[in-house]
C-alpha cells in the first residue's frame, strides 16, 4: 500500500511540473551557447539492477549471490523483489545529454519532465560523448554555490533530525547525526534536513558578501558579466561569465576558492622581535590583484564591531579598550599590530585574525569552483527537492528575495495529503504568509505550494 501511493505521488508531482513547463517555458534561462553545454536530468523513477556474484566460502565452497534482474521503481529499492539481496545498483540520473537549439531544450523538458535539470558550467566542442576527453573541454564559467547544508548554521540543531536504520533500536535525536549511534552503536541512520529562514538568510549573507566583497570589490568583475539565481532550496549559485575566466584551470579555480574562504592564513602573524606585522598580500593562495590589505581589512571590520561580538575569549576587553589604538596600526601602510594593545601577544593576534577572516571571508561549495566539469541548476527550471523554482535574481533583488514567498509556482486550491515523516516528526515551515507543523503521522489539508513541498521532501503522500 505504501508503494502504491509513493508511486501516485510521485506520478502526480510528474504531471504537476509537466504542467509547468508547457505553460511557462518563457521562465526558462537557455545557457549561453546552449549547443556546447552537457545536460543532465534527475527523473522521478528509479532504475535498479541485482548485482550478481559469485562468492566463495572458507572451506572452498561456492555461493551465488544476486539474481542479475533489473527494473524500475516510483521508490529506491533497497532490496531485489525477486531474490531479496540488498545489493543493486539503483540510478535516477541521465548525463551526457545535449540540445542543439532553445526549442530543442524547451520541447525536452515538457517530453521528459525531469525531476531535476542541470547543466555543465563547461563549453564542449562534443557535449554528448560519453568521456571527459571526447567532450573536448572548450572552457568553463566560474561557478560559487553557496548552500545552507554547509553553513553550519545554529537552526539546524533545531529542525534537522536523525534515525538508526538497526530495525531493533530506531532511535532518533536533532541536528547532525553521531558517528555511532548511542543506543546501539550502529552507523546507519537515516537523516533529515530542513530548511528555514535562519539558514537561507545565512546562505543569502555568504552571497552578498561574495558579490559585493570579492566579485566586485577584489576581482574588479563587471556585475554585467555575473549571473545569479536562487538554488530553489538551500542556497544560491553565482555564475561568473567574463570570458576571459573561462580559459581557468581548476588550479586556479582552487586558488581563488581559497582567496574567498580565507584558507591559506595561518602564517600571516609574525613576531621579529620589535614589531608585529600583518603581511601585505605575500600569503600562499591570497597572491591575487588588489589583496594586498586584505587581512588588515577583514581585522579592521571585525574590531570596529567588537562591542558586538558575542566570543567570551580573553583578548575582547583589551580590543574594546584599546579599539583606537588597533585601528589606527591596522590602518597604516603597512598595517601594524599596536603596542599599545596591551596584553595581547602574537598568538592572541593571530586568532584575531583568524577570527576576523572568518567574518570578512564566504562559505562557498569548494569543490563547485573547483570542478570545470560541474553542471549547475537551470534557471527557471524546477527544484525536485521542494517544488520551488530556481529564480533569476538581480543583485538589488537578491536584498529583499523571500525562498518561501517568491519562489513558489503552485499556489491555487489545497491538497490532502499523509504526512508519514518517515518516523520523524515534521518541524514547523512556513510558506507564503503561514506556518505549518510540526506533523507526524496524520491526514491534513493544506495549500498546494505546502503540501508539494512536502511530496518533493518525502514526508507525503498524496490523498485521493
Amino acid at each position: 500500500m505504501a508503494q502504491s501511493k509513493t508511486k501516485q505521488t510521485r506520478k502526480f508531482l510528474q504531471l504537476t511540473f509537466q504542467d509547468y513547463y508547457r505553460t511557462n517555458h518563457y521562465k526558462v534561462d537557455i545557457p549561453q551557447n546552449v549547443h556546447q553545454r552537457e545536460f543532465g536530468m534527475e527523473s522521478w523513477d528509479y532504475t535498479w539492477r541485482c548485482i550478481e556474484r559469485i562468492e566463495r566460502g572458507e572451506d572452498g565452497t561456492e555461493s551465488r549471490k544476486g539474481c542479475g534482474q533489473s527494473g524500475s521503481a516510483f521508490y529506491r529499492m533497497t532490496k531485489c523483489p525477486f531474490c531479496g539481496s540488498p545489493d543493486l545498483h539503483v540510478n535516477n540520473w541521465s548525463r551526457h545529454i545535449g540540445y542543439r537549439s532553445k526549442d530543442n531544450l524547451l520541447s525536452s523538458l515538457v517530453t521528459s519532465v525531469p525531476h531535476s535539470v542541470y547543466h555543465s558550467s563547461a563549453f564542449y566542442r562534443i557535449p554528448v560523448a560519453r568521456s571527459m576527453i571526447e567532450k573536448d573541454w572548450q572552457g568553463a564559467e566560474l561557478v560559487f554555490d553557496i548552500d545552507a547544508d554547509h553553513l553550519d548554521s545554529s537552526c539546524a540543531k533545531k529542525h534537522d533530525s536523525w534515525r538508526c536504520e538497526n530495525p531493533v533500536c530506531h532511535k532518533v535525536g536533532m541536528g547532525a547525526h553521531p558517528d555511532k549511534c548511542p543506543k546501539c552503536e550502529g552507523d546507519r541512520f537515516n537523516s533529515l534536513k530542513w530548511i528555514c529562514d535562519e539558514c537561507l538568510e545565512d546562505a543569502k549573507k555568504n552571497t552578498m558578501k561574495l558579490y559585493d566583497k570579492f566579485l566586485v570589490k577584489h576581482f574588479g568583475i563587471d556585475p554585467e558579466m555575473m549571473q545569479l539565481n536562487y538554488s530553489g532550496h538551500r542556497g544560491y549559485h553565482v555564475r561568473v561569465r567574463a570570458p576571459h575566466m573561462f580559459d581557468l584551470d581548476s588550479n586556479a579555480r582552487v586558488e581563488i576558492a581559497h582567496y574567498v574562504t580565507g584558507m591559506g592564513l595561518s602564517s600571516s602573524i609574525a613576531a621579529d622581535g620589535r614589531l608585529r606585522v600583518v603581511p601585505s598580500g605575500d600569503l600562499h593562495n591570497w597572491q591575487l590583484p588588489s589583496i594586498g590589505r586584505k587581512v588588515a581589512d577583514s581585522m579592521i571590520e571585525f574590531i570596529e564591531n567588537i562591542d558586538t561580538y558575542q566570543g567570551g575569549e580573553s583578548w575582547v576587553k583589551y580590543l574594546i579598550v584599546n579599539k583606537e589604538a588597533a585601528l589606527d596600526g591596522l590602518s597604516r601602510n603597512p598595517p601594524l599590530l599596536s603596542g599599545k594593545v596591551k596584553h595581547v601577544g602574537p598568538k592572541s593576534w593571530q586568532k584575531i585574525a583568524t577570527k576576523a577572516t572568518s567574518f570578512y571571508s564566504s562559505d562557498i561549495d569548494l569543490p563547485v569552483t573547483h570542478d570545470i566539469h560541474r553542471v549547475i541548476r537551470l534557471i527557471g527550471s524546477l527544484n525536485g527537492k521542494t517544488g520551488f523554482t530556481v529564480n533569476h535574481l538581480t543583485r538589488d533583488e537578491l536584498n529583499d528575495f523571500d525562498p518561501f514567498a517568491d519562489a513558489l509556482v503552485f499556489t491555487s486550491g489545497t491538497l490532502k495529503v499523509f504526512i508519514h515523516g518517515r518516523s520523524m516528526e515534521v518541524p514547523k515551515f512556513r510558506i507564503g504568509t503561514e506556518t505549518f507543523g510540526p506533523y507526524n503521522q496524520e491526514m491534513v489539508e493544506l495549500p498546494e505550494s505546502a503540501a508539494i513541498f512536502l511530496m518533493c521532501k518525502g514526508m507525503a503522500t498524496l490523498e485521493r
